[in-house]
C-alpha cells in the first residue's frame, strides 16, 4: 500500500512540475502584448489563414525535403486535419508569449528572408507553428 502512494505521489509531482514549468516560461510583456493586441488566430486557423501570412512575409520554407517549393509546403498544410491546425493555434498563441519570443524573431530573420520586429511580433502566433512544420524549431 505504501509503495504504491508513493508511486501516485511521484506520478502527481511529475504532472505538477510540468504544469509549472509551462507557466515558468511565459513571459509577462508578451503574454500582456497579445492580450490586448490579439493576433486573431484564436479564431483564425484555417490552412488559407497560415497560407494568407506566409504570402504576406514571402516565406520560403528551408526543410531539405521540400527544397524551397512552397507551393509543395502550401499543399501540405492544406491537407492538415482540424486536430492539426487547432494544434498550430495552441502552440503559435502559446510560444509567441513565451521568454523565447525575441529568440525566435533572430532565429526567423537568420533563416527566412528578415521581416521587422512590429512584423514579427504581428504575426509570431502564425510564424512560430510555421517554423515549426518546417523543422526550424521544436516546440514539444
Amino acid at each position: 500500500m505504501k509503495k504504491d502512494t508513493f508511486i501516485l505521489f511521484f506520478i502527481s509531482l511529475s504532472f505538477l512540475s510540468k504544469s509549472q514549468s509551462y507557466s515558468n516560461q511565459i513571459d509577462p510583456y508578451w503574454d500582456n502584448y497579445y492580450n490586448n493586441n490579439p493576433s486573431g488566430i484564436e479564431s483564425k486557423f484555417e490552412s488559407n489563414d497560415f497560407i494568407r501570412i506566409m504570402e504576406l512575409v514571402n516565406f520560403i520554407p528551408k526543410r531539405p525535403e521540400i527544397k524551397g517549393d512552397v507551393s509543395m509546403f502550401k499543399r501540405a498544410i492544406l491537407k492538415l486535419n482540424y486536430q492539426s491546425l487547432n494544434q498550430m493555434m495552441i502552440d503559435g498563441s502559446f510560444y509567441s508569449r513565451t521568454l523565447k519570443h525575441n529568440d525566435y524573431f533572430y532565429l526567423y530573420n537568420s533563416t527566412y528572408q528578415k521581416i521587422s520586429k512590429s512584423t514579427w511580433d504581428k504575426y509570431a502566433p502564425y510564424l512560430i507553428p510555421l517554423m515549426n512544420l518546417d523543422g526550424q524549431i521544436n516546440l514539444k
